[in-house]
């Protein structure tokens, strides 16, 4: 989403460039007398932006959604991940604020087993990081690390089905993870 945003905003700046410049270039530009006979005035004629009518009502941001679901592919060389990773292991313990979505919190005499299950059946069911704590007296499970809300509210709609005292806590997240 924050792609799109960016894409569209580069988009209406090149219109607006485009605007200015051609009203820069109407203006009608007279050389003004001068001793030396180097000077010279270029003049550019006056071209009308040219809007295709085929894209005229249709949103920008179907024309950015593709077959492979939108997704950005970046090729790098060997040694850029190479040094991308040796950067990522010296930086592990490296936090940002995010969110994750605390799925369970119990201080039962039974919440350390149920913790270790729901740990397994989160970790089974989905393809993203959980994080099982015991913090005197509570035993907590969370999933997830989510820069946005927004982001930890689609799989918090999802966990909700099953885990219905799930809910979306701030959290200091892995940065290298996303």
């Amino acid at each position: 989403m924050d792609f799109k945003k960016i894409l569209v905003t580069i988009i209406i700046g090149i219109a607006a460039l485009t605007v200015s410049n051609s009203t820069a270039f109407s203006q009608d530009v007279r050389p003004e007398e001068s001793t030396s006979q180097n000077d010279t005035i270029v003049t550019m004629p006056v071209m009308e932006p040219s809007v295709d009518s085929s894209l005229i009502n249709t949103s920008v941001f179907t024309l950015l959604e593709s077959a492979d679901g939108g997704k950005i592919v970046v090729n790098r060389t060997s040694a850029v991940n190479a040094k991308f990773n040796s950067y990522i292991q010296s930086n592990k313990e490296r936090k940002k604020n995010g969110y994750r979505i605390l799925v369970y919190s119990s201080n039962a005499q039974n919440a350390r087993n149920i913790s270790q299950n729901i740990e397994k059946e989160l970790q089974n069911t989905y393809p993203i990081q959980v994080y099982r704590s015991y913090s005197a007296p509570f035993f907590t499970v969370h999933i997830g690390d989510f820069r946005t809300k927004a982001d930890a509210m689609k799989m918090c709609n999802e966990l909700l089905a099953t885990y219905p005292q799930a809910k979306i806590v701030r959290s200091a997240i892995d940065w290298y993870s996303f």
